[in-house]
């Protein structure tokens, strides 16, 4: 998707190989990177120059999701993962311009297995979010949130507290928002739920890899977060977090992410004199 001319990449692929035939996949968790991206561009370039960026080169920049192996030769990387699920193999680009990671998992990973210079900064950009204009979270309208990983849909959807990952991207963020607890497989209903200070529990994926979980978890610098197998134990750990004090990313600071956005690719060029 283009954000003020240039590619913001999301993955979001039609469910079928005929295109028309199905409808895309619309997770919402795969289609917040070019939302980040242009939130930091309005904050930062508000007068971001378009038509000065009709002749740049064409790369992308790759932030939300698990999608590092959809990143070409000098793409920009901020905030991306990769994805545990995917060979080493399919992953084709030699150079990239990596600002940031999502965690020390990922840059470890293009360190060792593509020779890249990664620097340590970490972080999903998702968490740079905040709840929807319009919501107060002083007064939650749900008790209880599920929303599971996309492909774990069919095992929750029964659940009276389930909300689809495939709702629109405002409708979920201003659910989560609006939720005293949520609980789910989804890794950015986890992300969402910590940025606007909602609490919240990981249930353990039974079709996902772990990677992307302690790759988040380790990019915030929280190695001991308790996960689950039982969706009744998660819920009640959400439910036992005390919100007066609840600072779940109190050991993780945005600077560091915020200052990497690559801004520089839209700024106007300099002039010649």
């Amino acid at each position: 998707m283009k954000v003020r001319g240039v590619e913001a990449f999301q993955w979001n692929p039609r469910r079928h190989r005929l295109p028309y035939l199905r409808p895309r996949h619309n997770n919402f968790g795969d289609l917040l990177g070019p939302v980040v991206v242009a939130k930091l561009l309005t904050d930062m370039l508000p007068q971001a120059d378009v038509a000065a960026r009709r002749g740049s080169p064409a790369r992308k920049v790759m932030s939300v999701g698990s999608v590092m192996h959809f990143a070409d030769d000098d793409d920009v990387v901020w905030g991306t993962g990769v994805n545990g699920k995917v060979r080493t193999d399919e992953h084709r680009f030699s150079r990239l311009d990596v600002r940031a990671v999502r965690g020390p998992r990922t840059r470890r990973w293009l360190m060792e297995n593509k020779g890249l210079e990664v620097p340590e900064v970490y972080g999903d950009p998702a968490l740079l979010l905040a709840p929807p204009e319009g919501t107060d979270r002083r007064h939650e309208t749900r008790e209880l949130t599920v929303i599971p990983n996309m492909n774990e849909i069919t095992k929750f959807k029964s659940h009276p507290a389930f909300i689809s990952p495939r709702r629109p991207v405002k409708n979920v963020l201003e659910t989560i928002a609006a939720s005293e607890v949520v609980v789910g497989s989804s890794l950015h209903a986890i992300v969402l739920a910590e940025a606007f200070g909602v609490p919240c529990a990981l249930l353990r994926s039974a079709v996902e890899s772990p990677f992307k979980y302690s790759d988040y978890f380790e990019g915030t610098n929280r190695f001991d977060v308790p996960t689950f197998d039982d969706f009744s134990s998660a819920v009640a750990h959400a439910k036992s977090i005390d919100k007066s004090t609840y600072e779940p990313l109190e050991a993780w600071d945005p600077t560091l992410l915020r200052e990497s956005f690559p801004s520089d690719l839209w700024a106007p060029p300099r002039q010649a004199h």
